[in-house]
């Protein structure tokens, strides 16, 4: 077993990628930080910045390299890497508390999100609307 501390701040939620190569984490605020390991050493190398409250939850989909995120500011995004660049897509989700955590479905089409009002959301894609 391994140990990396990553930031001085506590970490609210985090996800792996398929490999574990990468790790997605939120230094418990707005943000969601993308670290790659380097050898023994962590770097990070791309700052998710969408949200405007704190991400409470990540998870990444293991084939289709996509990561969807929730949180206090009650939407959801889902972000797909363009060439070197995470794109967000808005998911508003219609729920009137926090949304606390988020999972894909097995076949990576569909992600639930759990909220505060004891709501869950299950969003899927559609051509005209999006998510």
């Amino acid at each position: 077993m391994s140990y990396h501390s990553f930031l001085l701040e506590p970490i609210s939620c985090h996800a792996w990628n398929k490999d574990r190569t990468q790790i997605a984490l939120c230094p418990n605020n707005h943000e969601v930080h993308i670290y790659k390991k380097d050898g023994s050493n962590w770097n990070k190398i791309h700052v998710l910045k969408e949200h405007n409250g704190q991400v409470t939850g990540i998870d990444w989909a293991p084939e289709s390299n996509r990561i969807v995120t929730c949180g206090t500011d009650r939407n959801a995004y889902v972000w797909t890497l363009k060439g070197d660049a995470w794109k967000p897509t808005l998911v508003i989700l219609r729920i009137n508390r926090a949304a606390r955590c988020v999972k894909w479905s097995p076949k990576e089409n569909k992600f639930a999100v759990g909220s505060g009002s004891r709501l869950i959301s299950v969003c899927y894609f559609e051509q005209d609307n999006d998510w």
